[in-house]
């Protein structure tokens, strides 16, 4: 984690086995400053994309990452902002997030329904122009709880009906 000024404060680890139950470990210089990745590189002056992780903030333009922690809203307070979460359709926690950014008035990447990717770095591994889909996804204001709304049913009913097929392969004894 390197600031604007060029100042390191702090480091981030990721393991490459899928299977490690430690994907992420952090070490921060100065426990103060916020948990958030490419100050360095951003313009303030341009659309800022904010994403989840580190590696999502590389395939895209003017990007940072909040790195695991929650969104430092003072940091873009009065700019041109879109929040790029991960494509995880079963995460409440990223539905609030979503719909917390809505609400105080920035823009948000509403995945579609029929990617199957988790996030930005899967994606460009899948050979996707990530940019384009960012760009092409991206909502404000009632559209973008419109967005959500439906994106939320339409996972909600994928997930109901592969529940009920599971019980069918796999009846309950009587």
């Amino acid at each position: 984690f390197i600031d604007a000024d060029g100042e390191w404060f702090g480091f981030q680890g990721r393991s490459l086995n899928p299977n490690d139950k430690l994907r992420y470990i952090t070490i921060m210089l100065d426990e103060d400053r916020i948990k958030v990745y490419g100050l360095d590189r951003i313009n303030f002056n341009k659309t800022v994309y904010i994403t989840e992780g580190p590696f999502d903030s590389l395939f895209i333009d003017n990007a940072i990452a909040m790195a695991g922690a929650d969104v430092d809203w003072k940091l873009i307070e009065g700019k041109e902002a879109v929040f790029v979460y991960d494509n995880e359709k079963r995460s409440k926690e990223i539905v609030n997030r979503i719909e917390k950014a809505i609400d105080r008035g920035y823009e948000v990447v509403i995945w579609p329904s029929s990617l199957q990717e988790k996030d930005l770095n899967d994606m460009f591994s899948s050979g996707h122009d990530v940019q384009s889909m960012v760009e092409f996804n991206t909502y404000r204001g009632l559209e973008a709880k419109i967005k959500l709304s439906e994106w939320k049913k339409v996972c909600h009913l994928k997930q109901s009906t592969s529940q009920r097929e599971t019980k069918k392969r796999h009846p309950e004894p009587l």
